[in-house]
């Protein structure tokens, strides 16, 4: 019988991963450790509040929790804080400090607890967005994540630390999943920006795009676990799907066309009022092709449930552009039009006008 510990519980991906483990019966106990209550409670699942990423736990802290996650034989580290809060954005590089100083604790923490297996999720913006990136990417590329996208660097840097530890503990099975862009209810504004379906489009429509489903993932999660998977994992369930094709299937906002410097501006004023475009940091990662091939973790066993067409439309819960009322619609487009006619400060200010007075009417209607 094991024991597996999940940080990160209270998440929209930490929940699912701790009901999959919960209900298989060759797991007697799920720890799982967050800093915020969970949303249901298991009978199965003890829960521990605890913020890996204090100092406290940079020293004598995490000698004291990995006493109380003593016998565990499994340590599944989903936990990972993200600077696109709408109420309290941050900024990314100490956000990306902070996930460091949690993965240190983790692997602290392994060390004195000595699990079977460790899985990490890391993501597959590691790679990079960029012009020459063959199509699909496989474990072997390299890591060359946009150096302005500091979500992208944290999580490679994360890769190297973790990659070095793993090579001085040979006994543990170390994993690491490297998701394409996750869709479901309760993902975090930086998978949806990611995925580009909520901001207007620039270029050539053609650049293939992917979506994992956010259940399909926590099926991997398991998986890494059980089969004590070692090294880098892709998790992806095709090679994605063209852009145009995504964009069609979402509707509102991500089929309209821009000029690229235009589409740029409206995606990054959506992302500041509604976090609903994509930010100026991750721009390449919505213009340059960075899909990934899954091969080697459907060899393994996994069995995805969700094609990228299915994720997306499965997982499509927002108003569509033609549900909207007219006024709403007019409200938005007369915001593109000030934007897309002039690239000074005087557009930009009437458009976040504009969006703002949508907002407004949103939150009242």
């Amino acid at each position: 019988m094991s024991t597996v510990v999940v940080t990160g519980v209270s998440g929209a991906l930490g929940r699912r991963v701790a009901a999959l483990l919960a209900a298989r019966p060759d797991v007697e106990r799920v720890i799982g450790v967050d800093v915020a209550d969970p949303e249901a409670v298991d009978p199965k699942v003890t829960y521990l509040r605890a913020d890996l990423s204090s100092h406290s736990c940079a020293g004598d802290g995490s000698g004291r929790l990995g006493s109380e996650l003593a016998g565990a034989d499994g340590i599944v580290h989903l936990a990972w804080a993200r600077a696109d809060s709408l109420d309290e954005p941050s900024d990314p590089e100490a956000v990306g400090r902070a996930n460091l100083r949690t993965l240190a604790a983790v692997l602290r923490v392994a060390e004195q607890v000595r699990p079977r297996s460790l899985v990490h999720l890391s993501s597959a913006t590691v790679y990079g967005a960029w012009a020459d990136n063959k199509i699909p990417l496989t474990e072997d590329a390299g890591l060359r994540p946009n150096p302005e996208f500091a979500f992208a660097v944290s999580k490679a840097e994360a890769e190297r630390v973790l990659a070095e530890w793993a090579g001085d503990h040979p006994g543990v099975h170390v994993a690491v999943l490297r998701p394409a862009p996750t869709v479901g209810p309760g993902q975090a504004p930086i998978h949806q920006a990611l995925g580009i379906t909520r901001s207007p489009r620039s270029g050539d429509g053609s650049r293939p795009v992917q979506y994992l489903h956010v259940e399909d993932l926590a099926r991997a999660v398991v998986l890494a676990w059980e089969a004590g998977l070692k090294g880098a994992y892709n998790v992806a369930p095709d090679t994605g799907i063209r852009e145009d094709d995504a964009r069609a299937l979402a509707g509102g906002v991500a089929k309209i066309t821009l000029p690229s410097r235009a589409a740029a501006s409206v995606s990054a004023l959506g992302w500041r009022l509604w976090r609903a475009g994509v930010p100026v940091e991750a721009r390449a990662y919505a213009t340059h092709p960075w899909v990934i091939a899954g091969d080697r973790l459907k060899a393994a066993g996994w069995r995805p449930e969700y094609t990228s067409e299915e994720a997306l439309v499965a997982t499509d819960a927002r108003v569509h552009w033609d549900d909207l009322p007219p006024g709403r619609r007019q409200n938005y487009n007369m915001a593109v039009l000030l934007i897309a006619a002039t690239g000074v400060v005087a557009g930009v200010s009437a458009g976040v006008a504009a969006l703002r007075s949508l907002r407004r009417r949103r939150s009242q209607g």
